[in-house]
């Protein structure tokens, strides 16, 4: 049972995933990216509409943005930094 909620942040999307690091990022005509705490911290313009959104590649440290006509590929190998 879920019990506890608490609101992590103040929109919703298409599509969530959250990588090694516990950033989550959020389709939501961007990409919004997040830190664990729920604090923005940026976003990853992306020319079309995401609809979904997967970290994965060589050590996870890949997001994989899917539209209606293209898959597009970010590093995180750096981000944060």
């Amino acid at each position: 049972m879920l019990q506890d909620l608490k609101v992590f942040a103040e929109r919703g999307g298409e599509s969530v995933a959250t990588d090694a690091s516990g950033r989550v990022y959020v389709a939501n005509g961007q990409v919004f990216c997040y830190a664990p705490n729920g604090d923005l911290l940026g976003t990853i313009d992306v020319p079309d509409r995401p609809l979904q959104l997967l970290v994965g590649g060589s050590n996870s440290q890949t997001l994989f943005i899917l539209t209606h006509h293209t898959l597009y590929s970010v590093s995180l190998a750096h981000a944060g930094e």
